[in-house]
């Protein structure tokens, strides 16, 4: 029990000196470095490589990014006479990031549109492209003039875009539900679950670049989708508190002719890594092939994910101890009525906890303290990644440690008593020693879950195991085989962590049944 409270002592304080370290450090970005957020898995705007070219920027957590985004993020930084900064983070974290001021632009493909006009400000279009449909090769769409082709048929569109919206104009069309990226649709319709996937003709040669079986339908005038040019146009979005920014780039942007952007982007498409386009057919080849290069990439992601779990899980089981034992004291007859009072007034607070970060889902609590507290507290994703697992868990332990607690006879509570131990003295030294051995299973399972569930902290930026391979699906637009090397690293994490809790288990039960005879013999 000692030791173990040294453990967590050490790491309390540790995590604390580290917060006011990336605090520093992020205030000190604020002023030097223009930070850009994008995907990084959106080929060819932007992608997730390994090696370092004279066009990449460094990944915070590893790896390099590149692409159209990049190449026009390095201008721009250079034109503003500052450093580049890319935090690589999913599309859903990208405009509370620039509203929390975690970030000065987003720099990601992203279309000007009159509802995100409402909550942040838009440049003038940085590229201009058209609206083509991705079909399988060896289907007859490949050879669809219009529209009126695909009638009857299954069209597949991001979600939450214009290429979602304008499916409708088919008529009769199968209006597939949407999906989040362009990994998960492709595979969609490999596996021709779908038709036809909507995209603008850049992000369709990318993909037809990574998949040989594919490729896309360009329309003639009047034959295809109906948009304004300001709708296939992208956009860099700034903060609304900051239109000096918006002018700066705007002012930039006015320097580049519709010939240099076409040319950044065939540089971009030709610069997509060869690994990108030589993967296999075979599933477990291309697995193979994406490990071998990529493995830089998923081995920091082991490393993020397992300091997350292993820090959160020490740390929350630290708060859970606490509340535990809190919990745990019943209020008694005897009892003054200024005790009756506090420990009730305890007992609400710590059920509120309870219950508010039992009840709502991790990525929620994550997006909540890292975006609605930046103003607050200036932390590093990582650090507030910890922070979130930390109370999440904690929530978890304080039931598991009060369960643990319960289970303990009674009558050695008496008798601590008995011999001169005061309440915090019994519960300290016989009590939670005994609660801990019983919850050991329950506790050492939290610490499985947190391996996984550490995941969801992509919505703040945090470059654990599964937001990397998402990265790097994106970039090769291969979902299965990418997703399959994941599963098989999740489960090499997992499975030898559970059979080593299951040893620590039996041994102490093995120790338990050991009962000793008047004579000192082990019966």
């Amino acid at each position: 029990m000692n030791k173990l409270l040294k453990i967590i002592t050490v790491l309390t304080v540790l995590l604390s000196i580290i917060s006011p370290i990336n605090t520093i450090k992020a205030q000190e970005e604020d002023d030097n470095t223009f930070v850009v957020g994008m995907e990084c898995n959106y080929t060819p705007f932007n992608w997730t490589q390994v090696n370092e070219t004279e066009t990449t920027v460094a990944l915070e957590g590893g790896g390099y990014a590149d692409g159209y985004d990049v190449t026009i993020a390095r201008a721009i930084a250079k034109y503003l006479g500052k450093e580049l900064v890319i935090k690589k983070m999913s599309w859903d974290g990208l405009e509370p990031a620039l509203q929390a001021g975690v970030i000065d632009a987003v720099i990601a493909g992203m279309t000007d549109t009159a509802d995100r006009r409402q909550r942040v400000d838009f440049t003038q279009p940085y590229y201009e492209s058209q609206m083509v449909m991705i079909v399988r090769k060896d289907d007859k769409l490949a050879d669809a003039k219009s529209l009126k082709d695909f009638s009857n048929k299954k069209v597949l569109g991001q979600l939450n875009t214009l290429y979602d919206t304008v499916i409708d104009q088919i008529p009769d069309v199968i209006h597939a539900t949407a999906l989040e990226d362009y990994p998960a649709m492709v595979m969609q319709l490999n596996n021709e679950l779908v038709d036809g996937v909507t995209a603008e003709l850049p992000v369709a040669a990318g993909i037809v670049a990574t998949n040989p079986d594919l490729t896309y339908v360009e329309f003639a005038d009047g034959k295809g989708f109906d948009v304004d040019l300001t709708d296939t146009s992208v956009s860099i979005a700034v903060n609304k508190d900051n239109p000096e920014l918006k002018n700066q780039i705007d002012s930039f942007l006015d320097t580049l002719s519709d010939k240099e952007k076409r040319e950044m982007m065939d540089e971009a498409i030709e610069r997509i890594p060869a690994t990108i386009t030589s993967l296999s057919d075979n599933i477990f080849i291309a697995a193979k092939q994406i490990f071998e290069v990529y493995s830089p990439l998923f081995i920091s992601g082991i490393g993020s994910t397992l300091t997350l779990a292993f820090s959160g899980t020490i740390l929350g089981l630290l708060i859970g101890l606490i509340i535990g034992a809190i919990r745990a004291i019943k209020v008694e007859e005897r009892d003054s009525l200024i005790s009756k009072i506090v420990k009730r007034v305890v007992w609400f607070i710590t059920t509120v906890y309870i219950e508010i970060f039992r009840g709502t889902p991790m990525m929620v609590q994550g997006a909540f303290i890292y975006y609605g507290l930046k103003n607050i507290v200036h932390w590093s994703p990582f650090t507030a990644g910890v922070f979130v697992i930390t109370i999440n868990t904690g929530a978890y332990m304080a039931e598991i440690i009060r369960s643990g607690i319960q289970a303990v006879d009674k009558g050695q509570s008496e008798a601590a008593r008995s011999i001169g131990m005061n309440s915090v003295q019994t519960m300290l030294y016989i009590v939670l020693p005994q609660a801990i051995k019983n919850s050991f299973p329950a506790i050492g399972n939290e610490f499985v879950i947190n391996i996984k569930d550490s995941s969801v902290l992509n919505v703040i930026a945090v470059t654990e195991l599964f937001y990397q391979a998402k990265s790097v699906a994106g970039s090769l637009y291969a979902f299965v085989p990418t997703y399959f090397v994941v599963a098989l690293i999740y489960l090499c994490l997992t499975f030898p962590t559970t059979r080593i809790l299951n040893y620590i288990e039996k041994r102490m039960n093995r120790k338990k049944a050991i009962v000793f005879d008047q004579e000192g013999s082990v019966q």
